[in-house]
């Protein structure tokens, strides 16, 4: 497991969250439920940061910054910019500690 962990942990660092998990499962030869705890462990050890969100591959699903359970796309906020655009925030939730995320 801390050869997995290692593996884990130098793509994340050297990627950071580019790809989804799905594609980090494929590239790495690790099973989803490995590969959640390990992420997991690398929040613990702060390398995963609130900064790092993850996809699962599933069209509008994220992965919870807190608990790692898939979190679902719930409501589109309109923002006016600054400049007078318009900007839109993704609101999304988490199935198991019901945190809200927004990018």
């Amino acid at each position: 497991m801390d050869h997995i962990y290692e593996k884990v942990k130098s793509f994340i660092e050297d990627n950071g969250d580019e790809y989804y998990l799905c594609e980090i499962e494929d590239i790495l030869g690790v099973d989803e439920e490995t590969l959640l705890e390990i992420l997991k462990q690398l929040k613990n050890d702060n390398i995963v940061t609130e900064e790092h969100f993850f996809e699962t591959g599933c069209v509008n699903n994220r992965i919870c910054t807190d608990c790692f359970e898939p979190m679902e796309h719930e409501d589109t906020e309109l923002k006016e910019t600054p400049e007078g655009d318009i900007q839109h925030i993704h609101v999304y939730r988490c199935h198991k500690c019901f945190k809200k995320e927004y990018y």
